[in-house]
């Protein structure tokens, strides 16, 4: 996506919507704009995070050998689909870096929700004290 093309959140409604040359089209006819509606646009998370998500699940394999493939696949181009293509080597490993992922990416989305200050902070923080643990 190019910069003019990004998610945001209606948090009156609490939507996420595609923002695009045809949202700002539809939106341009209707009379208003994101920052009128109070909206947030919602940054992409940078690759390098992601990677560092993948060394943290590798040094957590329990499997040496899973382990060792792993971190071979994240050391070649292109790591993200090798690491890919190296977990479906490992069903269970493969079950275990999605529940870990999808816990990372709701801490993430907690935070992102409290830094924006759409949810409180002590609400949000007992939320991500749950799931650090899976994280």
């Amino acid at each position: 996506m190019d910069y003019d093309t990004f998610f945001w959140m209606d948090p009156a409604t609490g939507r996420i919507q595609l923002w695009g040359e045809e949202a700002a089209d539809e939106a341009d006819a209707e009379g208003w704009d994101i920052e009128d509606r109070g909206g947030v646009r919602i940054e992409a998370i940078d690759s390098f995070e992601v990677f560092g998500d993948m060394e943290a699940f590798i040094f957590s394999v329990k499997d040496p050998h899973c382990r060792a493939e792993l971190a071979r696949s994240i050391d070649r181009s292109k790591p993200f689909r090798h690491f890919k293509d190296a977990l479906h080597q490992f069903p269970q490993e493969q079950t275990d870096w999605n529940e870990f992922h999808d816990a990372i990416m709701k801490v993430r989305a907690i935070e992102w929700l409290r830094d924006n200050g759409l949810v409180e902070s002590a609400e949000a923080e007992a939320t991500v004290v749950q799931l650090r643990p899976i994280a």
